[in-house]
C-alpha cells in the first residue's frame, strides 16, 4: 500500500486545510487498512514520514510488525517501487499473491475484497473512475505495473501482451477514491468508519436540496 503524507490531496484545498488534509489522508488510511487486515501480511510503502503517535497508536515501529503491519521507507516513485516489490517477491519464489491497494478508499469493506480474491484471472483489476487503478491483484510475478493516466487500460494492454488473463472486478466502493471536494458526499452517504467520523467533526454533513440533481455537502 503506497502512502505519503507530504502534500496530501491538494485538489481538496478549497475545503481543507493542508492539517486537515493530513487528518484525511491518516483517516483513510485507518479504513483500508482495516478493510485489507485479514487478508494477510501488510506493507505500507511509505514516502516521508508517520506521526510517532499514529504509529505508537497502530503499535507500529519502522520496519516493524507490530500488528501486522510492516512500514517500509520508500523514497523511490510510485512504478519504481512497486515494480521492485514485485521483483523481490518473485526472486523468493512468490510465496503469495500480491495485492496492491491504494490508500484513499475509505468505502472499501473485507466483502469487497473478498469478491475481489474470487475473480479468476492472473491479474485482476478493480478500476477506479476516469481510467485508473484503484485495487489490483496480481498472482503471476511477470506482471509489472504502470501507475497514472488510464492506468487500467494500461494494466489491461500489459496483461495481454504477457499472455496473462485479466479479471476485472466492478464494485461501487472499491472504485470510489476520495480526490474532489463531491467525493466528501459519498463519504457521508456510504462511510461508515474512521473517515466519515472526521468529517462529522469538522463540521460536515449533508445537503439534499430539492432542485440538485444530487446530495451535497455542507460545514
Amino acid at each position: 500500500m503506497p502512502f505519503k503524507l507530504d502534500c496530501p490531496k491538494s485538489r481538496l484545498s478549497a475545503v481543507l486545510s493542508s492539517e486537515e488534509r493530513a487528518e484525511l489522508a491518516l483517516a483513510m488510511l485507518e479504513d483500508v487498512l482495516e478493510a485489507v487486515s485479514g487478508l494477510g501480511r501488510v506493507t505500507i510503502l511509505l514516502k516521508g514520514l508517520l506521526p510517532e503517535e499514529w504509529l505508537l497508536d497502530h503499535r507500529i515501529r519502522g520496519g516493524g510488525t507490530g500488528s501486522g503491519i510492516e512500514v517500509q521507507d520508500c523514497p523511490k516513485e510510485l512504478d519504481e517501487a512497486l515494480n521492485l516489490v514485485i521483483e523481490a517477491e518473485g526472486r523468493r519464489g512468490w510465496p503469495s499473491d500480491l495485492l496492491i491497494a491504494m490508500a484513499d478508499l475509505p468505502l472499501m469493506r473485507p466483502s469487497d475484497l473478498d469478491g475481489l480474491v474470487k475473480t479468476p484471472g492472473d491479474v485482476v483489476i478493480a478500476p477506479g473512475r476516469g481510467g485508473g487503478t484503484n485495487l489490483i491483484l496480481i498472482r503471476d510475478p511477470r506482471f509489472r505495473v504502470s501507475y497514472y493516466g488510464l492506468s487500467f487500460l494500461k494494466h489491461l494492454r500489459k496483461a495481454e501482451e504477457l499472455g496473462l488473463s485479466a479479471g476485472v472486478f466492478e464494485s461501487f466502493r472499491c472504485s470510489t477514491d476520495i480526490d474532489e471536494p463531491l467525493d466528501l458526499v459519498e463519504v457521508l452517504i456510504h462511510g461508515s468508519g474512521r473517515t466519515q467520523e472526521l468529517l462529522r467533526s469538522l463540521g460536515f454533513s449533508l445537503s439534499g436540496k430539492r432542485e440538485k440533481a444530487r446530495a451535497e455537502f455542507l460545514r
